[in-house]
């Protein structure tokens, strides 16, 4: 499923948003301090940057593809590409995610910015050049994507330097708000400058938008994502760092089982998106390929409604545990109904709601994981949950040919909206999983490192998360 990098069908959300991706709360140093009326200026202000980032990655990644295959016209030159950029963002997460909490996250988020903006220069000027070479530009979209597998995790590590512990949800839920955006004027906004004014319009607006999203993050100051002197910065090298990050995921037993739960979620909802959906749309109702983008649009109204009003509206009155159950059943529902029906009306609001149930897991589960990480592994825990996600995607589209070439693709749907829909209730035999989420925000604070001692005191850097 994911908020995300590398070509975003919907199935890549849930593992690009960690599989699961919420937000914290206030630091030490910032616990005295009365919480804001609303989300801080600042972290308003990075997240708009994220946007108009994730707004350019679109504009960029519907322009190469378009470029690729206007210069080759081979598939399989596109498909390889493809294939490695999204290798690459997969294994960037736990290999790069313990930087985040080793060093100053807003010098990291800056320093990726303005890389971003070098890689989307380079592959401009390629294109007014007229100069394609598949290497050079196969070799930018990697860097891009292992910089986006560097800089996602960030988004949510980075809430408690500016949000409250009972702000937390909120300032996740408007961070899902400009992703849906983002979704909705991503596709729109790339294919209307590509086919009214060609492909080098296309990556100059990516270079555009990486450019304010650089300088409005230069505003921000670095001093914020200092680590805080009054616990101990980890001090083992990055290799150790890494294996602490999985060490840590296998030992907290509710995020471990929740990110296998993700895992088969993603690997039905990837293929479902990328394969499945063109093919059913093409060859079982037989729909202009303009009605995959109307499929598409509305699952990120779902994701904009979901994450802007009905998420908020549950708060309070239905326990974290029953929405992301709901969640997982609204997504089941989504791949059932397309399976089963064919109506032109029907199907949209299918997938308006199964973008509702994606908000209605991601937002819950990752509040928790935010709050209840000891904040000297949070990055290193939102990456590697998301690794352990996103990880069976790829083996999902592999597996969908087999599938359709005995099933069909219209059973074969069916067949996957049943598991995800079985999976649903899957999620209350997780450990401790009922517990975490009934529990207020402001007394997560470290609830994993009380919960699993053992999963965080072998670790080499334990003591500076007490």
């Amino acid at each position: 499923m994911s908020s995300g990098a590398t070509p975003d069908p919907a199935g890549s959300r849930l593992a690009c948003d960690g599989a699961l991706d919420v937000s914290a709360g206030l630091e030490g140093r910032l616990a005295s301090k009365p919480a804001p009326a609303g989300i801080d200026r600042q972290l308003l202000k990075v997240q708009f940057s994220f946007f108009l980032m994730v707004l350019g990655g679109r504009c960029n990644q519907l322009a190469v593809a378009w470029w690729v295959l206007q210069e080759t016209g081979s598939a399989l030159y596109f498909a390889n590409m493809i294939a490695c950029s999204i290798a690459t963002e997969v294994l960037s997460r736990p290999l790069l995610g313990w930087m985040g909490d080793k060093y100053n996250k807003i010098h990291i988020i800056k320093l990726a910015s303005w890389l971003s903006l070098i890689t989307a220069l380079l592959m401009l000027v390629l294109s007014v050049a007229g100069l394609f070479n598949p290497w050079t530009v196969g070799a930018l979209m990697m860097v891009s994507s292992a910089i986006v597998g560097v800089r996602d995790p960030l988004q949510a590590s980075i809430i408690p330097l500016f949000a409250n512990d009972d702000k937390v949800s909120l300032a996740f839920r408007s961070k899902s708000v400009m992703s849906s955006f983002s979704m909705l004027l991503g596709p729109a906004l790339a294919s209307g400058l590509i086919y009214g004014l060609g492909i080098t319009f296309a990556l100059a607006a990516d270079f555009v938008a990486i450019l304010i999203a650089g300088a409005l993050i230069a505003t921000i100051p670095s001093s914020i994502g200092a680590p805080d002197e009054s616990s101990n910065a980890p001090a083992a090298s990055g290799l150790s760092m890494i294996y602490s990050g999985f060490k840590v995921v296998y030992g907290v037993k509710v995020e471990f089982y929740l990110a296998i739960i993700a895992m088969l979620i993603n690997f039905a909802l990837f293929p479902f998106f990328t394969i499945l959906i063109p093919l059913y749309v093409k060859d079982v109702i037989q729909y202009p390929v303009t009605y995959i983008g109307l499929l598409d649009a509305s699952f990120g109204l779902g994701i904009l409604v979901g994450s802007y009003k009905i998420i908020g509206w549950l708060s309070g009155r239905v326990p974290r545990d029953r929405c992301v159950s709901a969640g997982f059943a609204l997504l089941g529902c989504n791949l059932l109904v397309v399976g089963t029906l064919s109506s032109s009306a029907i199907l949209p609001a299918a997938f308006f709601c199964g973008g509702v149930g994606l908000m209605l897991i991601n937002i819950p589960t990752s509040s928790v994981r935010l709050l209840a990480t000891p904040k000297l592994h949070r990055n290193r825990v939102f990456a590697t949950v998301a690794f352990l996600s996103a990880v069976a995607s790829p083996l999902g589209s592999f597996a969908m040919t087999t599938f359709i070439a005995y099933l069909g693709v219209a059973l074969t749907i069916t067949l996957l909206g049943a598991m995800v829909l079985l999976l649903s209730l899957l999620v209350f035999l997780v450990p401790d999983f009922r517990t975490f989420m009934r529990s207020q925000d402001t007394k997560l604070h470290d609830a994993y490192l009380e919960k699993y001692p053992e999963a965080f005191n072998s670790t080499t850097d334990a003591q500076g998360s007490t």
